[in-house]
């Protein structure tokens, strides 16, 4: 090997072992040649993450000395990161390196560059001189003359500065820093720190502290500030800690003027891609009732190998009133009831099997709880799968449930459906699949205080279902291409009339309804085809079902499993509203359901949704919008929904930044049933010269309960909000 390419192989190593070592802890590790020029204890384990090129005008190395030098437009590349300098000096006795003349380092956005760096590679110290570092992922900027390197990834700073502002020479705002030690991933704690805006100085601290960080970190995050009528004047000072590279938790305290201190933890955590959850509890001692509370909450999603599930949603509270003195979310504090649930299932190629529990919390406080509870439940399913050499398919599901009431009866429950089916190709495109069903439902009381006795039904059903798939190509004048999909389906379902009035109305099983009932639908979609695929312009869904004779509902507080979408959807408005009960309603024609969705220009959407009465020529539910949207900051949304009975409202969303120095937001909810503003809010932002930093003020109102919250904000781009 000649001294020049001796040379290279050595300096090739050697940049990698200087520059990229103090900033990187894990890299794969691939040896290269070259090696044998380096000392001993640094030959061995070096990591370089890939293959090493080094070019420059003139390479010498003096195999007497072990000094190796290159001269003239010094590059070294390897994998992402790339070094460039004038010229580089190493020597292998004493294991110092210099790089001289416009030394610049690159690295997926991480970047430094000096005037000079002297640095032993043996003990990973020395002296960067008048340069920067700057870490792309957040835009920390830190400047000094001298940087002294005292460790793998400490340094200590004389006369230096520190900013997030990547604008002109003179950047929008900085800190000057007399004297500081860094830790890369860690804090710059400083001293002799004066604050200054576009070069004037506003602010002298005698020490300060900053984060550098290139991964997640503990630290406090913004407080808040908020009233309320029950818990007064409220102050919020959360803490966020990095537990683990998978986990993390927010733990915050929460000061109020009426019910004193509440802490309040949250543990999160990730297993894999399809798998999370978080945890949260909170405890304390009321001021105000004289009583310690709680809650305990959260939710988990984890599934592994495409074969076991296990989901759960739990929340359980010390009191019924919990939630209306404590939460801010209207579904808790006007719900009747709060379900917790656990989910666990494997699923086979041919099958699956399910276990849950649900528990059901009563929030309105009444005597003698009769709530029912399913603990446990057991679900089987044998997917459809071709019988013999037959082209019918059969399937099976089967369940088993204990239903759990603190006071009144308690009952095991027991189904099974068998369905055998086929698919019949009529036409290309065109299918149709009969089918014919047994379901066998049984109760068995297993603690009797109401004389009720075993019950139960065998129930045949049969139907068919006839689909079209209907495709055609479009392609414009400009050459675009355009799909036009339609795709109709017509259903009718059989359900016989049997006895089920000594079935105990435990579950929406517990009663079938009689049909002879005919479901229409239709939906249609038009897509775009692009290079990164099918773009979805416009889609439509209607849907309708009439019963052959005059509808025989269920007379179950429950919607009919057996039902359409379209009638279930009528029944649990009804049910909620109070204006009629599954038991009450006989029309022989459904309400129409329908849904729409177009995006007539880049960024514009327009939806609507609406649940029709033909009869009394009224809407049952509807629901229609518009969405503009170029970015987060100039956005739009006007949005109206009603539901016969229920709530009738507007809602819009407006994101406007008319100037570079000015940005506004504000969102709200207005009733026209009750002809107030539900919820509001307004915020105006502030940009004085640049994104680097901001003056926000945010007003925040709800009328039920009533709550007025204000903020005032002051934000450095990297740094934080206060």
């Amino acid at each position: 090997m000649t001294g020049r390419r001796m040379g290279a192989a050595a300096l090739a190593v050697i940049v990698v072992a200087v520059l990229l070592c103090p900033f990187r802890t894990a890299l794969s590790e691939e040896r290269k040649p070259g090696g044998s020029l380096l000392p001993a204890d640094l030959a061995s384990g070096l990591a370089l993450g890939g293959p090493v090129n080094l070019s420059a005008d003139t390479i010498e190395y003096n195999e007497e000395t072990g000094v190796a030098v290159a001269e003239g437009n010094v590059e070294v590349g390897f994998g992402k990161r790339l070094v460039r300098a004038d010229r580089i000096r190493f020597d292998a006795g004493t294991g110092e390196a210099e790089f001289a003349g416009h030394v610049r380092y690159e690295d997926s956005g991480d970047e430094f560059s000096f005037d000079r760096i002297v640095l032993n590679i043996r003990s990973e110290m020395g002296v960067l001189h008048n340069g920067s570092i700057r870490i792309r992922t957040n835009d920390y900027r830190i400047s000094s003359e001298r940087f002294e390197k005292t460790g793998p990834r400490t340094f200590l700073i004389r006369k230096g500065t520190l900013t997030t502002c990547p604008c002109e020479d003179e950047p929008d705002w900085k800190f000057k820093i007399g004297r500081s030690r860094v830790t890369l991933d860690g804090y710059a704690v400083a001293k002799d720190v004066t604050f200054h805006v576009k070069g004037v100085p506003v602010l002298w601290l005698p020490w300060g502290a900053f984060p550098v960080k290139l991964t997640r970190q503990s630290g406090l995050l913004v407080p808040s500030f908020s009233r309320s009528p029950s818990k007064g004047y409220s102050f919020l000072l959360p803490y966020y800690w990095a537990v683990s590279r998978w986990s993390d938790a927010t733990l915050s305290l929460e000061a109020m003027s009426r019910r004193g201190y509440r802490p309040e933890a949250e543990y999160r955590f990730v297993l894999n891609r399809e798998s999370e959850g978080a945890a949260r509890a909170s405890w304390f001692r009321d001021n105000l009732t004289g009583d310690d509370r709680y809650r305990i909450y959260g939710e988990n999603r984890f599934r592994h190998a495409e074969e076991f599930t296990a989901n759960a949603r739990w929340d359980i509270r010390s009191d019924d009133r919990y939630y209306e003195d404590l939460v801010e979310e209207d579904v808790l504090r006007t719900g009747r009831h709060t379900p917790s649930r656990g989910f666990g299932s494997r699923q086979g190629p041919h099958d699956a099997h399910a276990l849950s529990v649900v528990w059901v919390q009563d929030n309105q406080g009444t005597p003698d709880d009769n709530t029912v509870q399913r603990l446990p439940e057991y679900a089987f399913t044998l997917l459809p799968r071709t019988l013999g050499g037959s082209r019918f398919e059969g399937s099976l599901d089967l369940s088993a449930a204990y239903f759990y009431r603190t006071f009144g009866d308690r009952e095991v429950r027991g189904r099974g459906l068998a369905t055998l089916s086929r698919a019949v190709e009529i036409y290309p495109s065109v299918s149709l699949v009969p089918y014919g069903s047994i379901e066998f439902y049984e109760s068995l009381p297993t603690s009797d205080r109401s004389g009720t006795e075993q019950a139960g039904r065998a129930l045949p059903t049969a139907g068919a279902t006839l689909e079209m798939d209907l495709r055609r190509d479009y392609i414009s004048a400009g050459g675009k291409r355009f799909i036009h999909q339609v795709s109709p389906v017509a259903a009718f379902r059989w359900v016989p009339q049997v006895d089920q009035s000594r079935i105990p109305l435990t579950e929406y099983w517990s009663r079938v309804g009689a049909q002879n009932q005919f479901t229409f639908t239709l939906t249609q979609r038009v897509l775009r085809t692009e290079k990164r695929g099918p773009f979805e312009m416009a889609f439509l869904e209607l849907s309708w079902a009439v019963d052959a004779r005059k509808r025989n509902p269920s007379v179950s507080p429950y919607v009919d499993p057996f039902s359409p979408y379209v009638r279930v959807l009528r029944d649990q408005i009804d049910l909620v509203s109070g204006t009629g009960t599954t038991d009450g309603r006989t029309d022989t024609t459904s309400d129409i359901f329908g849904r729409f969705f177009v995006a007539p220009a880049a960024g514009w959407k327009i939806t609507g949704e609406t649940l029709f009465d033909p009869g009394e020529g009224d809407f049952t539910i509807a629901a229609a919008g518009a969405e503009y949207r170029r970015d987060p900051e100039n956005a739009a949304l006007l949005e109206y929904r009603t539901s016969r009975g229920l709530t009738e409202d507007l809602h819009g969303v407006f994101a406007y930044r008319p100037f570079r120095f000015l940005g506004l937001n504000a969102s709200a909810i207005y009733s026209l049933k009750y002809a107030e503003l539900t919820e509001g809010s307004a915020g105006v932002t502030l940009y004085p010269r640049s994104d680097c930093w901001s003056i926000g003020f945010v007003a925040e109102k709800k009328t039920r309960p009533d709550e007025t919250g204000y903020k005032v904000m002051f934000s450095l781009k990297g740094v934080g909000s206060i």
